[in-house]
C-alpha cells in the first residue's frame, strides 16, 4: 500500500471516528459531500486544492476556513479541511472524501452494489435479485445500482460489495473456452 493510501485512509477514518464520537457522523457526511461538489463543479477551489503552492500557507489556510464558515460547515469538517492544508495534503481531497464514503456505509452496513444485465430488468426482477442478494439475516443493506451492457448477451453479473456473480452468457462461454483449452 503506497504513503498516499495510507494518508488517505488515515485521514478518511480520522474524521469518521471523531464524527462518530462525537454524534454527527450525518452532518459532517453533509459537509463533505457539498466540499466534493464545490471540487467537482468550481474550478477555482479546485485549483486551490490540487495546487498548494497558489499562496502562502497562512493565506490558504486563512482562506480555507473563511470559505467553511461562510458555507455553514461545522466546526470539525472545517478543522479537517484545516489540518489537511497545513499538512499539504489537500490535493488528495477527493480520494480522501470517497474513502471516507466507503467506511461510512461499511460501518453502517450498506453494500454498495451494481447489477449489470444485457437488457432493461423489470420491476419483478429487480425485486428478486434484492431479494436474493440481499443481506436477510446478515443485517447488510444493499445500495443498487442498474446498468445495461448488450456485451453480456444475455444473464446478469452482480457485484455485491467486493465479491462478483457472473450468471452472463458472455461469462458462461469465456469458462466453457478455458474448459476445452484446458483439456
Amino acid at each position: 500500500m503506497s504513503r498516499s493510501t495510507q494518508r488517505i485512509r488515515r485521514y478518511a477514518k480520522a474524521v469518521l471516528d471523531v464524527a462518530a464520537q462525537q454524534e454527527c457522523v450525518e452532518e459532517v457526511r453533509a459537509d463533505l459531500e457539498q466540499v466534493r461538489r464545490w471540487d467537482e463543479t468550481a474550478p477555482a477551489f479546485h485549483v486551490f486544492a490540487a495546487c498548494d503552492h497558489l499562496g502562502g500557507r497562512e493565506e490558504r489556510l486563512r482562506a480555507l476556513r473563511e470559505l467553511a464558515r461562510a458555507a455553514g460547515l461545522s466546526r470539525l469538517t472545517a478543522e479537517f479541511l484545516a489540518r489537511m492544508e497545513m499538512a499539504q495534503d489537500l490535493e488528495h481531497l477527493g480520494a480522501v472524501l470517497d474513502e471516507f464514503e466507503r467506511l461510512r456505509k461499511e460501518r453502517t452496513g450498506i453494500v454498495p452494489s451494481e447489477i449489470v444485465s444485457a437488457r432493461p430488468l423489470t420491476d419483478g426482477q429487480k425485486a428478486e435479485l434484492s431479494r436474493r442478494f440481499g443481506g436477510g439475516a446478515s443485517g447488510r443493506v444493499l445500495e443498487i445500482s442498474y446498468k445495461e451492457d448488450p456485451g453480456i448477451l444475455g444473464g446478469f453479473v452482480a457485484r455485491i460489495g467486493e465479491q462478483v456473480h457472473d450468471y452472463s452468457v458472455s461469462g458462461r462461454l469465456a469458462r466453457l473456452r478455458r474448459r476445452f483449452a484446458e483439456a
